[in-house]
This record gives structure tokens, sequence and C-alpha cells, in this order.
């Protein structure tokens, strides 16, 4: 019998951003300012978006240590055109795994 390593089962990109919208609409309501929230509300339909990058070094506070970069992505979810100067206006950053089986979750909410 042959020990096989573990080979993790991967949200797609499309999946991973899906993840962290619902996380998002879940829970916006109580984690936003109140103008920020129907600031959203208003624009949602036409300017919402979200995006997946690398992990920025300010979570090891909330993550609890190193993060592992190769499973691990924030996605900036906010609303597009519509922060200072026409630029994007990000209203949160949530940490999450690419791991399926990993319930990683952190949030960093724009005005906390």
């Amino acid at each position: 019998m042959t020990d096989h390593p573990y080979t993790p089962e991967l949200w797609s990109s499309d999946e991973l951003c899906e993840h962290a919208f619902n996380i998002f609409e879940e829970v916006a309501s109580d984690n936003l300012s109140a103008s920020d929230y129907a600031l959203y509300q208003q624009h949602a339909d036409s300017a919402a978006y979200v995006e997946l990058v690398a992990p920025m070094d300010d979570w090891s506070d909330l993550a609890g240590g190193e993060l592992q970069g190769e499973l691990q992505l924030e996605a900036h979810i906010g609303l597009s055109g519509l922060g200072a100067g026409g630029t994007d206006l990000v209203l949160a950053r949530i940490l999450l795994s690419q791991d399926k089986d990993e319930s990683l979750c952190h949030a960093r909410w724009r005005g906390q």
C-alpha cells in the first residue's frame, strides 16, 4: 500500500470570486458603515466587482501566523470608478484559501 500525498481540490478563479462575493453579501451590512453599505446597494448592479490578488503582508495578525501564499488569495470587493478621482472603491479585502476543504476566511473592511 502506497501513501499518496494529499492533493487539494481547488476552487477555480470564477468559483473563488463567487465564494468571496457570497461571503461579502452575507456580512457587509454588519461590517460596513451605513453610508458605505447604502452606496454599495445603490451601485451594486452596475459597478460591483471582485478581483483576486496575492495576499498583502498585513494578514499575519488575523491569520495567526505565516500565510501559505501558494494556496491563499485575497479578494478585493468594491465598486468600480466610485472612489476618489474615479478610482475603484475597495469595500472589503477577504483572505481565502483556494483549497475547497479549507475554511480559512478573514476580512478587512473599509473604515475599520
